[in-house]
């Protein structure tokens, strides 16, 4: 049986700098948790605690596809 290691709002941000390079505070997390579109997180009592698959995946998504050049990334925004 494999434990996940919850990370804290504050873990989850250097998280997502050290391993994905997105600069987000632990307050835009917060942020993004009341509007939905932040990365899935789980609570225990008052606090968010987020695993770092679900940051994994949150920042793929967020990253988006590779590209060579502006309007690719264009068309992909579109196609999508």
């Amino acid at each position: 049986m494999t434990t996940t290691r919850f990370l804290s709002r504050p873990d989850a941000a250097a998280y997502l700098h050290e391993v994905h390079g997105l600069k987000r505070s632990p307050k835009t997390l917060a942020k993004l948790a009341s509007l939905g579109s932040g990365p899935a997180f789980h609570k225990a009592g008052r606090d968010a605690l987020y695993s770092p698959a679900d940051l994994d995946a949150w920042a793929k998504k967020t990253i988006g596809v590779g590209a060579f050049s502006a309007i690719e990334h264009k068309v992909a925004a579109i196609a999508a």
